[in-house]
């Protein structure tokens, strides 16, 4: 991404080429990733992790170097620093903040004004940690989602430097081994509980940074031997082997280590051989050349495209997109990367205040954009999170099962909604015609209310993993035990989206009567009996059940389109119209409505749904008189919610036909 191989202004012939390879498998792996090609499914983020290492190597050799000639200068270091990386990032941080009131929803534009001033001071994967999570924007929404590792490196910059300058030399092995095997170890250890803090906080980076600084500190260079090409073949295999084939385990973990390894061994064994001077090696090397450019330009290309087009683009527009990055990175490499990396340093002061006030011109241009451009209704508040009575109903997965008086409307409720974050949606709609009647929420956001069976993701990077499965299992069985034990709650609605156990990109956790755990491919079947054997149970313990079905989707960005068509946004593809038609929501739907229908009659209850109040003549409503009913792909919006509880008959219905 942003490391020097040599100081700046230094000769195209001062280049490893190995390196240079290394910098443009690396972002290559990033950029298809992203792109979500078909038929190139793979783990795609470990181009990071190489960069990590590569970053680690050459920063650490520079100062190194410097330290032991008492040459070393912080000012000079840092000013290089900056000469390097920031003229290439203000362009692309401008061309965002230009691009983005044309493009994103108010939601995703409030993000983006914390996330510019994270990336300006090199905080930015504290900021994007801190909007994660299951009801925060997507990934896809966020431009500067990427500049999280150029802060994680610059991060390792601020700290390395001063570590080695302080430390004894005959200690910075050790120094910099411990801190290495200090953040490995808490890097597998959070991994699995907590993915996102993992994956963004520098940690539990910090290793594979420090990989490479080990390598610097020992300045050992691999002799040519008999074993060398051997063991260069094998880094190689792993390198470009582990991407496509990885363990499956929590990530930064062992994928992570094995491709961190991989990288060490080839740049360690550098020896100009005729290896590195091969056509293959050397096309890669100039895809590493415009490596930094092509890694800030790709992502906010992808995210606008995918912003206009409310869903997954075709692939003939991806691959333009692929193809516009490359040659806007080429332009950015050749225009601005390379003439400031060159530039005379004597020019210093004039760099620092042009810096300075570039940043602060930045900082402020979007929320001047917000504005100017603001209109009479605020969509972050339309659209904003669900949660059904309160904030405090969607249970975490690292907090206690308890019950809350804030999740109750009376004293003595007698329906309890249970169930995952389209649970809370409809609590929404229940809330106020049920009132009176007294009703309690108990859901957790992802966790499909299903008995003794959870997903979890088969990406290694998924926070939905199998200890988030085996935390959903648990809820899920405490609000079992809570309901059957309940001497007030009469009637049970169990809602949910019950679309993701029955996705080929997860497995289910089963757990048996002796609470044995099982891991198994998806299985309708499964599913099917696991939410039958809710309201069974349920039944057993004298209680009434019903389960409501998802509301009408597509797969497109319903809440979105409807914003951006009312603000005359850019919309591209076949849903500009915002709606949603009866045969678009079955080609979506249809598996997992038939498998909740199959799972009421086994179970001997009504499966209610909005379908007749919400849809005629093959066209189901998005929005009724100004409201609207979507906060994004298929979730309510508050009055959305409010709205069809009050004028359907499905409050009604909850009380009429639950049994």
């Amino acid at each position: 991404m942003s490391t020097d191989i040599s100081p700046a202004g230094a000769p195209k012939s001062k280049l490893r080429t190995d390196i240079q390879a290394l910098r443009g498998f690396a972002v290559l792996l990033v950029l298809f990733y992203h792109a979500k090609l078909v038929g190139m499914d793979f783990a795609g983020y470990l181009g990071v992790d190489i960069f990590f290492v590569i970053s680690g190597f050459l920063i650490t050799g520079i100062i190194r170097d410097g330290i032991k000639t008492e040459s070393f200068s912080f000012l000079n270091f840092y000013f290089r620093r900056a000469k390097r990386l920031l003229p290439a990032a203000f362009v692309v941080i401008a061309f965002i903040v230009i691009c983005a009131p044309f493009v994103l929803t108010e939601i995703a534009l409030n993000d983006l004004r914390e996330q510019v001033i994270g990336s300006l001071l090199f905080v930015a994967n504290f900021v994007v940690w801190n909007q994660t999570g299951y009801f925060e924007a997507a990934a896809e929404t966020k431009p500067l989602l990427h500049f999280w590792s150029l802060a994680v490196e610059e991060q390792y910059y601020f700290v390395m430097p001063l570590l080695l300058f302080i430390v004894p030399r005959k200690l910075w092995f050790f120094v910099v081994a411990t801190i290495v095997v200090a953040s490995f170890a808490l890097s597998v250890y959070l991994a699995p509980k907590y993915p996102d803090a993992a994956f963004y906080l520098p940690l539990t980076r910090l290793w594979e940074l420090g990989l490479g600084s080990l390598a610097a500190i020992v300045h050992l260079q691999l002799s040519g031997n008999r074993w060398l090409f051997v063991t260069r073949i094998i880094a190689v295999a792993l390198l470009i082997g582990i991407p496509f084939f990885p363990t499956g385990l929590p990530h930064p973990g062992l994928d992570a280590l094995l491709v961190c390894g991989a990288t060490l061994i080839i740049i360690l064994s550098h020896n100009n051989s005729a290896w590195e001077s091969s056509l293959p090696l050397r096309a890669i090397a100039r895809v590493g050349d415009i490596s930094y450019s092509l890694y800030l330009v790709h992502w906010p290309v992808l995210v606008f495209t995918r912003a206009a087009y409310l869903e997954e683009p075709p692939q003939t527009v991806i691959w333009a997109v692929v193809a516009l990055s490359i040659v806007l990175s080429i332009i950015l490499y050749r225009f601005v990367e390379e003439p400031f990396r060159k530039s005379n340093s004597a020019k210093r002061r004039r760099f620092v205040v042009g810096s300075v006030a570039c940043s602060a011109a930045i900082a402020v241009f979007p929320s001047a954009i917000a504005a100017v451009t603001a209109t009479g209704t605020d969509y972050q508040h339309v659209r904003r999170t669900n949660y059904g009575l309160a904030f405090e109903c969607s249970l975490k997965t690292d907090e206690p099962f308890t019950i809350k008086d804030s999740c109750k409307t009376t004293d003595h409720p007698r329906v309890l909604v249970w169930g995952d974050s389209y649970a809370m949606a409809w609590t929404s709609a229940l809330m106020g015609p049920l009132r009176e009647h007294g009703m309690q929420q108990i859901t957790m956001g992802a966790c499909d209310p299903l008995h003794r069976v959870a997903r979890f993701g088969k990406a290694t990077n998924s926070p939905y993993n199998l200890d988030y499965a085996k935390a959903c299992m648990s809820f899920n069985s405490n609000v079992l035990a809570y309901a059957k034990a309940s001497e007030d709650i009469e009637t049970v609605v169990i809602a949910g989206r019950m679309q993701t156990p029955l996705s080929k990109s997860n497995r289910l956790l089963t757990q048996t009567a002796e609470g044995e755990y099982e891991n198994q491919e998806v299985s309708t079947d499964i599913v099917t009996n696991a939410l039958a054997s809710l309201a069974i149970e349920l039944h057993n313990s004298g209680k009434k059940v019903v389960f409501i079905a998802p509301p009408p989707a597509d797969g497109s960005n319903i809440g979105a389109c409807l914003e951006r068509r009312a603000r005359g946004k850019i919309i591209l593809g076949p849903q500009s119209d915002c709606t949603i038609t009866v045969d678009a929501n079955r080609r979506y739907r249809g598996a997992t409505l038939d498998m909740m229908a199959e799972a009421a009659e086994l179970a001997d209850i009504e499966l209610l749904d909005v379908f007749e109040f919400l849809c005629d003549d093959g066209v189901c409503k998005t929005q009724i008189d100004g409201t609207i009913l979507y906060r994004d792909y298929s979730h309510l919006t508050y009055d959305g919610g409010a709205l069809i509880g009050a004028r359907s008959s499905l409050a009604n219905d909850v009380l009429v036909k639950a049994r």
